[in-house]
């Protein structure tokens, strides 16, 4: 079943580990087509992403700060984002270098494993 899973994750997640990890140390605004955690809201996103890892059910995870897009939530704010769920990731040619609200540079505690965490200055 692990086997499964690894493949499934692999054939599905268009969010690579490596392409998200680059976005978070160049801190590039991404532009996401994300399908949703339900099927009522999948869409576009722009998204400014700090943290990346796996859940404790060992999802690979995003965690970022929604500036635009479609959502069930308010936007802008901070938002958990499943790879496997994510079909497109786009870099933009826009950087950010603004602390959001909230954010915490120890990681993420919804988090088992963080790959990368952001560092402002």
């Amino acid at each position: 079943m692990k086997l499964y899973n690894t493949l499934h994750s692999l054939i599905l997640e268009v969010a690579n580990r490596d392409e998200v990890i680059k976005s978070i140390k160049d801190r590039s605004a991404t532009l996401i087509y994300y399908e949703g955690d339900t099927v009522n809201n999948p869409g576009w996103r722009t998204i400014e992403p700090v943290c990346a890892g796996t859940t404790k059910k060992n999802n690979p995870v995003l965690r970022a700060w929604q500036t635009e897009g479609a959502t069930d939530t308010e936007v802008p704010g901070w938002k958990f984002f499943r790879l496997d769920r994510v079909r497109n990731f786009q870099r933009t040619k826009d950087s950010f270098t603004e602390v959001r609200p909230g954010y915490n540079p120890n990681g993420d505690k919804s988090m088992n494993q963080v790959w990368l965490n952001a560092k402002f200055t």
